[in-house]
């Protein structure tokens, strides 16, 4: 165990080595990803495919998919996943 640099509590070694993280679970600023399940390609060549995005992309992409009567594009293969969602402003 190492200490965590915002508030001194002990936290896994692993945490920092490994992975990177500076501060422990309880000091992270990070949030929970969601995922969005989207089915690309066209008649027999189609798959499924899942993009995990952060909780204000989330958002932002219900929002556009409600704009749009419930539906929304999908990236196509070879885009960049996160393309689905709108840009931040």
């Amino acid at each position: 165990m190492i200490p965590c640099l915002s508030c001194d509590k002990p936290m896994p070694k692993l945490r920092l080595e490994k992975y990177g993280y500076k501060v422990c679970v309880e000091c992270s600023q990070v949030g929970q990803y969601k995922a969005i399940t989207t089915v690309n390609g066209d008649k027999d060549d189609t798959w499924n495919d899942i993009q995990f995005v952060s909780e204000e992309e989330f958002v932002e992409y219900n929002k556009n998919r409600e704009n749009n009567g419930g539906k929304s594009e999908t990236p196509k293969q070879g885009d960049d996943p996160s393309s689905n969602v709108p840009d931040k402003e």
